[in-house]
């Protein structure tokens, strides 16, 4: 029989293991800071090689970063690896973007770093000749430069003025968003990736009109493989000359035992758990050194690691115990990587998100059933232990997921955390197949960055896309299209109409379903320019050949050239719960039980509410505007306008094509999601108070979840509302924040 939960948690001290606690506060003692090395080497073998071909010269520079870039061991880690030249510190990409760097760090405007109001960046302020150097040869040939290019001018006001759609994290960022094929590298080793390389560029066929870009995949190809194991022997030559100074005879046995591993992995395949576990972190570090894109997410750890697991068991080269402190050494190597974004940007991502998604539990692709194993217990453990926010521990449930390993579960999330996320296999599976995921595919899903589900190794990038501003859209369209916060109008309503002068509820459907069309067209343009500037300037060898192996490596084309089987571009809807609640509103205090008319709502919101000689006054106004019922209290009415507003803006999505259609990969659309890291509070920054009741400038609502304060019938009301949402049609991920405070929980 299952055991009862525990008490409450999050008083319980954490059970480590000595070196565990050792490299906890270890890497915890430092401050996050700013390392130039990767901008260093990467432009030093930009301006040698701007010659070659694009996909060729980048793998050439990635290899300089990693064949010269500091490189330690952490003390007592049993794995090797660094990202930068301290734990925890970020290495800058200038090929993205160099204004910000040099407004920020080197100008601090709005804030040096060090200085900002949260996620403070240290940084050696005597580089800042250096690094000034890197970012004048970059200026004028960043990605940003190129899209302010090539953008129209209504896209590039849609985002930069307007905010009614942000996509800043792709313009200073990358990709990533994807889950490597963990387990097929480490049954295969990078060696098999050069030899089959070789064989196909051997075998080109010079007539054909790819022969080319075929040669070019390739080469770079082979260039990063085996940058990626000089990068490992490196770490075998180190562990090696620590071996030869340590005192200590069991870590100077352990560091030998790391040696070996790095000699032979990633070059060919693992043999044992903890090969492999070196295998997947050097993969993974990898991929972060080559692009400074979010998401890169692990994939479905106890499903990868089992058969490996149960080997060593077997053969008695491991323990349990072992086991779980190799996976807590794992997600504490993890934690040391880092990312900086621009502080404007970071408003969206606060709290230093990287989004290393480590997802458990679920079921068997081929069964189809329940595939909870004892790994599944040891991830959960270990963030039990580590007590880290990465890697973002992920539970898929089923309906036969056993009531054990839920119990453990709620006593994790009871830890306060907010980790692990829990992900419905009911909803998320025929999401995916609604998307023309092959059913076994679909069952092995993972998810990806926040909220985003797809399969790893077949995916190729893009899950997470621009910040839809739903709430902004919905103003516009009350003051015909205008944005009474810059006063731009780009698109009138087609209707030609205002809160003032529409005669019926249909009408300001009418108007508001009008400017989102025209706004998601807006995000379309601004998804696909940024993709075919990846495309033609940024292609990644790294993301290809261990994002995709599979499809892109016989194919011999790149993810943006449509090297992955699956390939969809996503994006985050923000505010559905501010847009319901504000539609409701007007139906019902204008059309239905006219206490009030258009107008005076307009001249109410135009005033923030704060107007006291009309009649009504303006806090009158927003007290009948906050009374009206609200989505999450299971009210059939409004939550129907979240649902029908929501689906309207998914179907909407899936007619627009990606750079990828017709070029090899399933799917090629845009499709959608609610996830919000931290965006409705930039969001809530831009818009003015709406008929919801929200003063202006306050933050919107977040994700799917009922707007702050309104659900007032409890969680499972608000969860009924929730779940009328048409979540099928969110196959990019769907988020629902649901929290408690922690005396509800003793």
């Amino acid at each position: 029989m299952a055991a009862e939960l525990k008490p409450f948690q999050m008083e319980l001290k954490p059970e480590r293991t000595p070196r565990i606690e050792s490299l906890y506060q270890y890497i915890t003692s430092f401050k996050p800071g700013i390392c130039i090395e990767r901008a260093f080497y990467l432009t030093e073998s930009y301006k040698k090689n701007m010659h070659l071909p694009v996909m060729v010269r980048r793998a050439k520079a990635i290899a300089n970063v990693l064949d010269n870039m500091t490189i330690y061991i952490l003390p007592g880690s049993l794995l090797a690896g660094n990202q930068a030249s301290k734990p925890r510190w970020a290495p800058l990409f200038p090929e993205f973007d160099v204004e910000w760097m040099e407004n920020e760090i080197i100008k601090g405007n709005p804030f040096y770093p060090w200085e900002r109001p949260a996620d403070k960046y240290d940084f050696d302020q005597g580089k800042t000749g250096e690094l000034k150097a890197i970012l004048d040869w970059w200026k004028g040939q960043t990605h940003t430069d190129r899209l302010r290019g090539r953008l129209p001018r209504e896209a590039l006001i849609t985002h930069f003025d307007i905010k009614a759609v942000d996509i800043g994290a792709y313009f200073q960022g990358g990709d990533g968003h994807y889950s490597p094929d963990h387990k097929w590298l480490f049954e295969h080793g990078l060696q098999y990736i050069i030899d089959q390389c070789e064989d196909y560029l051997s075998k080109l066929d010079w007539s054909a009109p790819d022969s080319i870009l075929k040669k070019d995949f390739y080469e770079s190809a082979i260039i990063s493989c085996k940058a990626v194991i000089r990068f490992a022997h490196r770490y075998a030559e180190l562990a090696e000359r620590l071996a030869s100074e340590e005192k200590d005879e069991t870590r100077r046995q352990e560091l030998l035992r790391m040696a070996e591993i790095c000699r032979r992995v990633p070059q060919y395949p693992a043999r044992t758990f903890h090969e492999a576990l070196q295998f997947m972190y050097f993969i993974h570090l990898c991929i972060q050194i080559e692009d400074n894109g979010a998401g890169i997410s692990i994939g479905r750890y106890d499903q990868i690691m089992w058969d490996i697991y149960q080997k060593d068991l077997h053969e008695g080269r491991l323990t349990r115990e072992q086991a779980l402190e190799l996976t807590e050494n794992f997600y504490l190597q993890i934690y040391t990587l880092n990312k900086i974004r621009s502080w404007g940007d970071t408003d969206y991502f606060r709290g230093v998100p990287m989004f290393q998604n480590l997802t458990i539990g679920g079921q068997d692709p081929k069964t189809k059933s329940d595939s909870t194993n004892e790994l599944s217990y040891i991830a959960l453990e270990a963030t039990a232990n580590t007590r880290v926010p990465q890697p973002s521990l992920t539970v898929r449930f089923h309906r036969k997921t056993p009531l054990e390993f839920k119990i453990k579960v709620a006593e994790v999330i009871r830890l306060g955390m907010g980790l692990p996320s829990v992900f419905n296999d009911e909803v998320y599976i025929p999401a995916l197949i609604n998307r023309g995921y092959e059913i076994d595919d679909a069952y092995n899903y993972c998810i990806i960055g926040c909220v985003e589900p797809g399969v790893s190794g077949l995916l190729g990038g893009r899950t997470g896309g621009a910040w839809l501003n739903l709430t902004k859209i919905l103003e516009m369209s009350l003051y015909n299209g205008r944005d009474p916060r810059t006063g731009i109008t780009l698109h009138p309503n087609k209707n030609g109409k205002d809160l003032s002068t529409f005669s019926s509820f249909e009408e300001v459907k009418e108007a508001y379903l009008d400017q989102l069309v025209y706004y998601l067209t807006m995000e379309a343009i601004l998804e696909n320019t940024i993709d075919q500037c990846w495309e033609e300037y940024l292609e990644e060898p790294i993301a290809a050949i261990f994002g995709c192996p599979t499809t892109t490596i016989p194919r011999g084309k790149p993810l943006k050239k449509g090297g992955a089987k699956y390939d969809f571009t996503g994006q985050q809807t923000i505010g559905i719960a501010n847009v319901a609640n504000s539609l409701y509103a007007i139906k019902k205090l204008i059309f239905d039980d006219k206490v009030l008319t258009g107008a005076q709502l307009l001249h109410a919101l135009e005033t923030n509410f704060q107007d006291m000689t009309t009649n009504p006054t303006g806090p009158e106004i927003k007290a009948m505007c906050l009374n009206v019922p609200k989505y999450g209290n299971d009210i059939d009415e409004v939550d129907f306008i979240a649902r029908d507003m929501l689906a309207y803006v998914a179907n909407s999505l899936n007619k627009f094509k990606n750079t990828r259609y017709g070029r090899g990969p399933i799917g090629c659309i845009f499709h959608c999601s609610t996830s919000t890291v931290s965006s409705n509070t930039p969001f809530g920054k831009v818009c003015g108070a709406t008929p919801d009741g929200r003063d202006a400038w306050t933050p919107v609502a977040d994700g799917q979840s009922p707007m702050r304060g309104t659900d007032k019938k409890g969680p499972t009301a608000a969860i009924a509302s929730v779940s009328k949402l048409n979540n099928i049609l969110l196959s990019c991920g769907s988020l629902f924040n649901l929290k408690f405070v922690p005396e509800d929980l003793r």
